[in-house]
C-alpha cells in the first residue's frame, strides 16, 4: 500500500498577507463597529466581575444593605438644592470607589456619556434671553447678540453636578456589585416581587439578544464578497431588526412554560445568608443620616 505524502509546496510556510485579499484587510462598516463598541460597552457596563471581586470596603457589605445605602445616597442627591453638597457628594462617591478597588478611569467611563449629554442639553441656560441675571460676558452680531449670565452658569453648573453624582453613585453600585449579588439583595429587599423579576429576565435577554445580533452580522459577512451598497445594507438591517423583535417574543414565550413546568411561582430565590452584620448596620445608618441631612440643608 502506498504512503501519502504531502507535497513540498504545502510545507512551506509563507509569511505576509493573503494574496487573496491584495494585502490589504477589509476595514470594518460602520454598522460592524457600531454594533462592536455597543455590546462591549454593555457587556463592561453591566457585567464588571472584575471589580465586584476585589476586597474593598463595599465589596464587604452584604449586597442588600449596599444597594439600600447606595438608593439612600441617590435620593439625597436628588433633593439636595445645595451645589456645594452636590460637590461633596461627588467626592464622597470618589472616595468611596477609592477604599473598594475602583479606579477613576473605570468610573470616569461610565460617567462620561451623562455629563456630556447633560452638558449640551442644558447649556442654552446660560444665556441671558433663557436666564436672565448679572452678566458675565458677551456678544453682539449687528442686530444679533447674546450674553452670558451668573445665574444661568450656576443652573448648567447645578444640574451637571446633580447628574454625575447620581450617576456616579449608581455606577460604583454596579462596579461593585455582580449579577448574582446584585438580584440577591434585590430579592432581599421590600420590592414587589414583578419588579424583580422583569428586571433579571431584561438583564439575561439583553446578552441573548446582542449574541444574536453578533452571529447575524458575522454569518453576513463570511457569506458577502465585496462591499454592500447602502440600500441593500439598509434593507438588511430592517429585516434584523424584525428578526429580533420576533425572536425575543418567541423566546420569551418558551422562557415562560418552560418556567411554568418547573413550578416558577413569580419569585427568585438565592442562597446566603439573610442576618445583617455590624458593618452593614453602620453603613445604612450613615447613608441614612446624609439623607436625613440633605432635607436639613433644603429648609
Amino acid at each position: 500500500m502506498a504512503q501519502m505524502r504531502l507535497p513540498e509546496w504545502f510545507k512551506e510556510a509563507k509569511r505576509g498577507a493573503c494574496e487573496a485579499k491584495g494585502g490589504h484587510a477589509a476595514p470594518a462598516s460602520f454598522m460592524d463597529r457600531s454594533l462592536k463598541n455597543f455590546s462591549g460597552f454593555l457587556k463592561e457596563a453591566l457585567a464588571p466581575e472584575q471589580y465586584s471581586k476585589r476586597r474593598g470596603l463595599l465589596q464587604s457589605i452584604s449586597p442588600r444593605a449596599r444597594i439600600a445605602g447606595v438608593f439612600f445616597l441617590i435620593t439625597a442627591a436628588a433633593f439636595v438644592v445645595d451645589i456645594y453638597a452636590l460637590a461633596a457628594t461627588v467626592l464622597l462617591t470618589g472616595s468611596l470607589a477609592a477604599l473598594s478597588g475602583v479606579g477613576f478611569t473605570a468610573l470616569a467611563k461610565r460617567v462620561w456619556p451623562a455629563f456630556v449629554f447633560t452638558s449640551v442639553l442644558i447649556f442654552p441656560v446660560v444665556f441671558g434671553f433663557f436666564t436672565p441675571g448679572d452678566r458675565l460676558f458677551g456678544a453682539g452680531f449687528g442686530r444679533f447678540g447674546f450674553e452670558v449670565t451668573a445665574q444661568g452658569v450656576g443652573t448648567w453648573l447645578f444640574f451637571v453636578t446633580r447628574t454625575v453624582s447620581m450617576v456616579s453613585l449608581a455606577a460604583l453600585l454596579l462596579l461593585t456589585t455582580g449579577e448574582t449579588d446584585f438580584f440577591r439583595g434585590l430579592a432581599g429587599l421590600p420590592l414587589p416581587r414583578v419588579f424583580t423579576t422583569a428586571l433579571f429576565m431584561m438583564f439575561r435577554f439583553v446578552f441573548i439578544l446582542l449574541k444574536v445580533a453578533e452571529d447575524s452580522v458575522l454569518a453576513r459577512r463570511s457569506r458577502t464578497i465585496g462591499v454592500a451598497g447602502i440600500k441593500e445594507s439598509q434593507r438588511w438591517f430592517s429585516s434584523r431588526v424584525v428578526l429580533l423583535l420576533k425572536k425575543s417574543l418567541n423566546t420569551a414565550g418558551e422562557v415562560g412554560m418552560a418556567m411554568a413546568s418547573r413550578g416558577f411561582d413569580g419569585k427568585i430565590r438565592s442562597l446566603g445568608d439573610t442576618m445583617l452584620a455590624p458593618a452593614d448596620y453602620i453603613w445604612l445608618g450613615s447613608t441614612l443620616f446624609l439623607l436625613f441631612l440633605s432635607f436639613g440643608l433644603n429648609s
